[in-house]
């Protein structure tokens, strides 16, 4: 009975979290706010390599755990893979580099996203405001 509980409980917490659709607007309309978006990018990204983490170290710690301790073993294994796979996430993300056909400007950075079913790669830059917003290059 534990265990179906514990699965229903990783399971409802997966779903919530995949469910939640990104952003997903034209390069024009995007505001990116007064932080660098490169590492909010990689902020998001290790947010997601700790929920992933967590969801899978739950499960296998639950199921390789002796038999009077699964949820023991559930709480410790996700426990252990939130943080493994927030780190993992975190340093595996590389913010864009600039393509070799486009010359790099001060206080700009590019970035790479997946909205509309494909990848886009475009420069924003920091205007006098402090908002970083597309320059119209990519």
């Amino acid at each position: 009975m534990k265990r179906i509980l514990v699965f229903s409980a990783v399971a409802a917490i997966s779903a919530s979290t995949l469910a939640a659709p990104d952003f997903a607007a034209a390069q024009s309309q995007r505001n990116y706010g007064s932080s660098d978006p490169c590492r909010d990018q990689q902020r998001r990204q290790a947010n997601t390599g700790t929920l992933t983490g967590g969801v899978l170290g739950a499960l296998v710690g639950g199921s390789v755990a002796g038999n009077g301790a699964k949820t023991e073993g559930a709480i410790l294994g996700g426990a252990v893979g939130a943080v493994a796979g927030h780190q993992i996430a975190k340093n595996n993300f590389k913010c864009g580099n600039y393509p070799s056909r486009v010359s790099q400007r001060r206080n700009c950075r590019w970035v790479q996203e997946y909205y509309g079913g494909r990848n886009h790669s475009f420069e924003v830059c920091r205007q006098r405001d402090g908002v970083w917003r597309p320059s119209g290059r990519g």
